[in-house]
């Protein structure tokens, strides 16, 4: 298993210090998907402002990005 990061960026970053461990990167991308789809419905703020979660693994390499606006 590795540890996985979800950050909330825009021209910011709210990073995700504790991370979570999941058994792949296609998992990673699924979980940063569910919490775009709750930060979106949470926050109606976000939208329009170009959110994304950003998926890095415990050695610090770019996973994904799912942004906030495209998701429903």
């Amino acid at each position: 298993m590795m540890r996985y990061h979800f950050d909330l960026i825009d021209t910011k970053t709210i990073a995700d210090e504790g991370g979570i461990e999941l058994p792949d990167d296609h998992q990673a991308m699924q979980v940063a998907e569910e919490i775009a789809r709750r930060l979106s419905r949470e926050h109606p703020e976000f939208k329009g402002r170009h959110y994304s979660i950003l998926v890095t693994n415990q050695d610090g390499e770019d996973i994904g990005r799912v942004p906030l606006d495209v998701l429903h």
